[in-house]
């Protein structure tokens, strides 16, 4: 059995403009932002690595700021944005309305979320302006559900699962819809409980990610009794449909020096609840990363500051500090503007 995972970095050929932009010394605005629309949650989530922030920062975005923000992207060349966290983004009392504001622009739009505020009255709105949605997991059960994700709201979340299921079919929707597992001890037997319960839904795939945090340098994830389960699983949904996928970005640690410079902010970069810009969207605790606040500048004002300049000017992925999930993508730049001698690029086939 082989995982698969996005191949985030075959996505930036869909955009050869910005790729020729960058060869002529441009400076091409992120193809897709995530924006974080609040810091309050309903959940806490023993993996969330954003908790002990959010437990002093309170933030939510301005709505009729966001949404001139939001406009401004598309004149920069935005085509994408995702409404993730931080917080869970349905908590923001204008969600919808800023979601469908977006969608009004052209924008195609992702959610991530935990699910628990999908209800029948903001299913069809969603499904008529999103592109994708990804909703957390953290059980198959509703034990390993409430120790993992520290709320008693499995059978709630399930049950808007299948309301958000039922609603792509009645419409004949092509929405991905997505469930993420975070796998731990905790929640791993219970992987094929949930995957009896969303085998006859309408999604499209079901993601097991590793910890990326662990200290066991792979040992669960490689187990034998680990990929047991996910075999198990993916015996039972592939007969329905749903592909089983997983995060693979964790392989692509070892070439950190390759890469010369960084080029995933011209990419994919975030607005966090605070208001900020950030280089890096991975970066959300870490300041330095923070460029500008669209409380007090235009996007284009903070993306044309010398700050943003110089830290373009140093920052490699061996020497930023984080943990690069975009190396795949900076690998996939590097090769593509700088090829080595002996790859005779001009030879194709």
């Amino acid at each position: 059995m082989k995982l698969y995972n996005f191949d985030f970095s075959k996505k930036i050929f869909y955009h050869p403009e910005k790729i020729v932009e960058y060869k002529q010394g441009k400076r091409p605005f992120p193809t897709s932002l995530e924006i974080d629309l609040t810091n309050i949650c309903n959940h806490r989530c023993d993996f969330c690595f954003h908790a002990e922030h959010r437990a002093k920062d309170k933030s939510s975005l301005d709505t009729d700021l966001i949404k001139k923000r939001i406009k401004e992207t598309c004149e920069l060349g935005t085509k994408g944005i995702s409404f993730t966290g931080g917080g869970e983004p349905m908590i923001h009392k204008d969600f919808i309305g800023i979601m469908e504001y977006t969608h009004s622009l052209g924008l195609h739009i992702g959610l991530i979320t935990n699910g628990s505020l999908i209800n029948e009255d903001n299913a069809s709105k969603m499904i008529k302006c999103l592109t994708w949605i990804r909703i957390s997991m953290g059980g198959g059960d509703k034990e390993s559900y409430h120790k993992v994700q520290g709320v008693n709201q499995f059978e709630r979340v399930i049950k808007n699962i299948k309301i958000l299921s039922d609603t792509k079919t009645k419409e004949k929707s092509s929405l991905n819809i997505g469930i993420r597992v975070l796998v731990t001890k905790e929640n791993l037997q219970s992987l094929a409980n949930l995957t009896n319960i969303i085998k006859d839904f309408n999604i499209n795939y079901l993601q097991v990610a590793p910890d990326q945090f662990t200290n066991d340098c792979g040992k669960f994830w490689n187990d034998q009794k680990t990929k047991e389960v996910f075999s198990q699983v993916e015996k039972i949904i592939s007969k329905k449909g749903i592909m089983l996928l997983t995060a693979g970005y964790m392989m692509f640690q070892d070439n950190l020096d390759h890469p010369r410079t960084c080029y995933a902010h011209f990419f994919h970069s975030a607005i966090i609840a605070e208001g900020y810009l950030l280089f890096c969207k991975n970066a959300r605790d870490k300041e330095k990363y923070y460029v500008g606040n669209i409380t007090k500048k235009t996007l284009k004002e903070i993306w044309n500051s010398e700050h943003v300049k110089k830290l373009e000017s140093y920052i490699k992925p061996y020497n930023c500090g984080l943990f690069c999930k975009n190396l795949a993508l900076n690998i996939a730049m590097e090769d593509s503007l700088h090829p080595a001698l002996d790859v005779s690029f001009n030879f194709v086939g």
